[in-house]
């Protein structure tokens, strides 16, 4: 891999130094992991070209949800969604043509105004469009279901879905309604907010992580070790500053004490520029090079006077600085200098790539429901009820709530590390701010440990259970700002802003612990602890009626839904309501 990198010209090394030094900061973030089909065997520049491909494909299926779900309902003019229910249905069945959903045929234009009322009220409510990574799984999930149900795919997973093409009326209304469930169900769910979502495969899913390295030794680095987020040496930079010695008041240099060589510390010689090397003493610049190899300066320490002089071999990279009165015990000697790459350019230094890998492979979730063709026909002739309709709602619900209470299930038994605000510490009658002033405080080292952590995120949100929400609900207004509109449900959902900044969940199921998850979520591509997607959302299946005279329909499913296999649980930390 290093030979591949030194065959390039040195004026794109010279490029990618400035680019390099350039994004700054934003270089060190901590690498995202993504899904992909990748194959291990490929080289790591096929890997970073199929890596760019897949997030363009998020980025894409995203955006055509997006153009067929919303675009048509915003007014140009004003940015806001269109206020007439009439004049949004006309211009989305205009805007259905050409997008995933005219595959649906005749129930197109349903699916879409339910899909799209579903994300116009997501938007409403939390003020931001949802992930792109969200959007491109449920685009995902509705291409995979119309795939399965249409007869084109004959056998995926080794699996056959005869059975599941919708060859009546009644079927296709069934499947409908199904697809129709997919993005509203993700934009409900509590857990939307929390995981990253992946366009789920068939047989299994490959996810990588890219790390940035070291492809030189330069500065602080050697080849080979990891450029992470939280890096805070030199390595870009051709102005080097080193310690090369620590007095003991003997010291002079004289027998090379203090002495700075570029083989030694490097493990090449790298030629030094003129003019550019100090000597540091105590923090303190007390000599400089003259151009023509010689050190010199002079500083006080105290009453006494201290010369400096030595020598620079510019062409070696050697820096042999001569104090007059030694150094005392404890006191730093540092020598900064400028490589110079202009002598030789192959010494800029190299950013490479690695990539780890983890397979996934998804579960299975499945539900039967049952009824005789005695009570089907007594409930349809005595109540006007359809039975079979009845249980297959009843499935679809159980089956889409189990899925959101496995996920928080997985993300309580995960959470790493606790904080703790006692809240029988403050004083609410005498100073309702100062009371809640402990709770920010912990809610601001939960960010901190979280973001630490994470390099990429810190305190995205919190997961309490009933009591605790109790208690963040009855924060002044200053404090907690409730959703528009907002009532209690029995199930998880979402119930406003802490301090403007954190998302509050309600999980009112949930025993009272008084523990709240608290999570992050970075803003890019797979910036997450936990990974779900849907590889087949739900299906039908009804089966033959029996010598029992038994009616019965299965739903099942397949998906993604597993810790994030690189550092999911750096994601996820406690915090702990005291109130003894």
């Amino acid at each position: 891999m290093r030979q591949d990198f030194f065959t390039l010209p040195a004026k794109i090394w010279i490029l990618s130094a400035i680019l390099f030094a350039v994004r700054g900061r934003a270089f060190f973030k901590k690498p995202p992991f993504i899904h992909t089909n990748l194959k291990k065997d490929k080289d790591i520049m096929g890997n970073l070209q199929q890596y760019n491909e897949r997030v363009a494909d998020i980025t894409a299926k995203a955006q055509h949800m997006k153009d067929a779900l919303l675009t048509p309902v915003i007014d140009q003019g004003t940015g806001q969604i269109i206020g007439d229910r009439r004049t949004r249905n006309e211009r989305l069945e205009a805007a259905t043509k050409g997008t995933i959903f005219e595959s649906c045929g005749k129930g197109a234009g349903t699916i879409q105004a339910t899909s799209s009322m579903a994300l116009q009220s997501f938007c409403n409510q939390r003020g931001i469009v949802p992930s792109d990574e969200l959007l491109a799984s449920a685009y995902n999930a509705i291409d995979n279901l119309i795939q399965a149900t249409s007869g084109k795919v004959g056998n995926m997973n080794g699996l056959i879905f005869e059975s599941a093409e919708m060859s009546t009326t009644e079927g296709i209304l069934m499947r409908d309604r199904m697809i129709a469930l997919i993005l509203p169900v993700m934009l409900n769910s509590i857990v939307s907010g929390i995981c990253t979502f992946i366009p789920g495969q068939f047989n299994q899913s490959e996810i990588f992580k890219i790390w940035r390295m070291a492809g030189s030794t330069f500065g602080d680095l050697t080849t080979g070790d990891r450029i992470n987020w939280d890096y805070t040496g030199q390595y870009s930079s051709m102005d080097q500053r080193h310690l090369t010695g620590t007095g003991d008041g003997s010291d002079t240099g004289s027998s090379n004490e203090f002495r700075f060589d570029s083989n030694t510390v490097f493990g090449k010689v790298m030629p030094v520029k003129k003019k550019s090397v100090k000597i540091i003493h105590d923090g303190n610049v007390v000599a400089k090079d003259d151009g023509v190899s010689a050190l010199s300066g002079t500083f006080l320490v105290g009453e006494t006077s201290v010369t400096v002089t030595g020598t620079v071999n510019y062409t070696t990279g050697t820096i042999n600085p001569i104090f007059s009165v030694a150094p005392a015990t404890g006191i730093l000697v540092h020598i900064a200098l400028d490589i110079d790459i202009e002598k030789d350019p192959t010494l800029i230094p190299l950013v490479t790539t690695e990539m780890d890998s983890r397979v996934l492979y998804p579960h299975e979730s499945a539900i039967a429901a049952d009824v005789t063709l005695q009570a089907l026909w007594a409930l349809r002739r005595e109540y006007n009820l359809n039975a079979d309709a009845m249980a297959m709602s009843a499935m679809r619900n159980l089956l889409s709530a189990d899925k959101d209470r496995k996920v928080l299930r997985d993300l309580y038994f995960f959470a790493k590390g606790e904080e703790t605000w006692d809240k029988a510490a403050g004083d609410l009658a005498a100073d309702i701010g100062f009371y809640y002033k402990g709770l920010l405080e912990a809610l601001l080292t939960v960010d901190s440990t979280l973001m630490l952590r994470t390099g990429t995120s810190g305190l995205s949100g919190i997961v309490a259970d009933k009591v605790s929400a109790a208690i963040f609900k009855a924060m002044p207004d200053q404090s907690f700002t409730p959703v528009a509109g907002y009532k209690s449900v029995p199930q998880p959902h979402y119930v406003g802003k802490l301090y403007g900044m954190w998302d509050l969940y309600e999980d009112p199921q949930k025993a009272t612990t008084l523990q709240c998850l608290c999570f992050a979520k970075g803003r890019g591509i797979g910036e997450a602890g936990y990974v779900m997607g849907d590889a087949i959302p739900a299906m039908a299946f009804r089966h033959a009626i029996q010598r029992d005279l038994t009616y019965k329909n299965t739903l099942w499913e397949l998906a993604y839904r597993d810790l994030q296999p690189f550092d999911g649980r750096e994601y996820f930390m406690k915090l702990t309501i005291n109130e003894s």
